[in-house]
């Protein structure tokens, strides 16, 4: 058996390994996002919502019921600590994207682009009265890549927009 018969072999059998292993991980993944959509199914009957949409992102899951105006939000699906929590859109004032971006250092746009700065994505909730605005994560840099943030924003806009006209008419402000 020659060399090149032998690195053929090794190549062969490492590929098969490599492929089997990926096979078990996306099967453990699948399972995973299984579970977790039937909880936050059980968690939309607890809160007595049907869910007319709904958007998985890398670490959290929100579902509309449109006819009651409130959106549940599971946060924390990769963390291990998982929090819920409603929003009743008739409290909510004003919905927009909210973009946080880092240090941008003298002449910094001259060899990176304005995206490779941005730190955070959200869906931005404000709310009457003096309760605390509520954040949605679409982006963080540090669980994303930098190719996904658009996909991520067109998705941001889309739900900025849907929720936007579901807003109270007397309380709507330009986002």
């Amino acid at each position: 058996m020659s060399f090149a018969d032998v690195f053929i072999l090794l190549s062969a059998a490492g590929l098969l390994c490599y492929g089997l292993l990926t096979a078990i991980r996306n099967r453990q993944k699948q399972r995973k996002m299984k579970r977790l959509l039937d909880y936050f199914s059980r968690l939309g009957s607890k809160y007595n919502l049907t869910f007319s949409s709904q958007e998985v992102l890398r670490n959290c899951i929100i579902g509309l019921d449109g006819v009651q105006r409130k959106l549940l939000v599971l946060n924390g699906i990769n963390k291990g600590t998982l929090t819920d929590y409603v929003i009743d859109l008739n409290k909510v004032t004003n919905c927009s994207v909210k973009k946080q971006y880092g240090r941008i250092r003298v002449n910094g746009l001259r060899t990176r682009k304005l995206e490779q700065y941005l730190e955070n994505m959200s869906l931005h909730f404000k709310f009457m009265m003096e309760t605390q605005p509520a954040d949605i994560p679409f982006f963080r840099q540090t669980e994303n890549k930098v190719g996904e943030l658009s996909d991520l924003e067109d998705k941001a806009e889309k739900w900025k927009v849907i929720l936007s006209k579901m807003l109270p008419l007397s309380l709507k402000k330009s986002a």
